[in-house]
């Protein structure tokens, strides 16, 4: 049976907001066949076994643009955090658009899947990197557009994880309807500089850029122990520490991984708990295995 692959996402990146976002070796697999006659989910907790399932809402969708009307049988092994801003829902929704092709003759082309992905999400931030991998620049003009950029590989990316989840909808609440026009313009050059920073490996550079004036110094008051976790993190690598998509986990790229000491401190607190994954850039994006 075909396995699909999809891996975790980061959004935003500081001054990237709603328009970038970078894939990661962390990831959702989805071992699929066509069902006789009614869909099944295996490994999946009951309270979403229900059509509103993401993974077969896009697996319908997809189906039905190629029009196909069938079920779809599907096993899960999910390692993203759901609800912790690391791309759990376009995991689910590139998964299920990639089941389309794993099963059926008539394939969807990689852009149909991207719109479809994206007219879900409403934002494309996330479904780009999970499609395409590596880091993504994406928006909406007359449809979904999605650039590639390049990423050193010097950069060392750690994921802080909260045992608690930001609520996408408290995330977006808490946001100005308006900002001063400096505040904006400087986001614009941080998040053009940032991307030359990751593409370049230039870690002073990226420091300099990753300041964030339009959703961070908001965001990060719904993260317990951000400031506490911001200090350790930088202060041990010379790195620097992102809210990852709405939170509430926190993206550390640096040049060197967390010291033991740092590690330990990190895990030794409560309120809450943090739970750590050294990671990768994936470059690959969703595929079929």
């Amino acid at each position: 049976m075909p396995i699909i692959k999809v891996p975790a996402t980061s959004a935003n990146l500081g001054p990237g907001f709603d328009c970038l976002g970078i894939a990661l070796d962390l990831y959702d697999t989805f071992t699929v066949k066509q069902a006789d006659d009614q869909d099944i989910l295996h490994n999946v907790e009951e309270k979403y076994c229900t059509p509103d399932n993401l993974f077969l809402k896009a697996y319908h969708n997809g189906a039905e643009k190629l029009g196909y009307s069938d079920y779809i049988e599907a096993e899960f092994a999910c390692d993203i955090p759901i609800s912790r801003g690391l791309g759990s829902s376009a995991a689910m929704i590139i998964g299920g658009l990639l089941a389309v092709n794993a099963i059926h003759d008539k394939q969807l082309t990689k852009d149909e899947i991207f719109q479809l992905a994206c007219d879900m999400e409403g934002h494309p931030d996330n479904a780009a990197p999970a499609l395409y991998g590596g880091l993504c620049a994406a928006m909406h003009g007359s449809i979904w557009l999605k650039e590639s950029l390049p990423v050193s590989d010097t950069f060392t990316f750690t994921a802080l994880v909260p045992d608690f989840a930001v609520e996408t909808k408290k995330a977006r609440a808490i946001l100005p309807d308006s900002y001063p026009r400096k505040e904006a313009a400087a986001n614009i050059g941080h998040a053009i500089f940032l991307t030359k920073a990751l593409e370049t490996g230039n870690l002073d550079l990226l420091k300099q850029a990753a300041k964030d004036y339009l959703h961070e110094p908001y965001r990060s008051q719904l993260i317990t122990d951000f400031g506490s976790i911001k200090d350790i993190s930088e202060k041990d690598t010379n790195g620097h520490l992102f809210i990852s998509g709405s939170g509430s986990t926190c993206l550390l790229i640096a040049k060197q991984l967390l010291s033991p000491e740092a590690e330990k401190a990190i895990k030794a607190r409560t309120n809450p708990k943090w739970t750590i994954h050294h990671l990768h850039c994936d470059k690959q994006g969703g595929r079929i295995l």
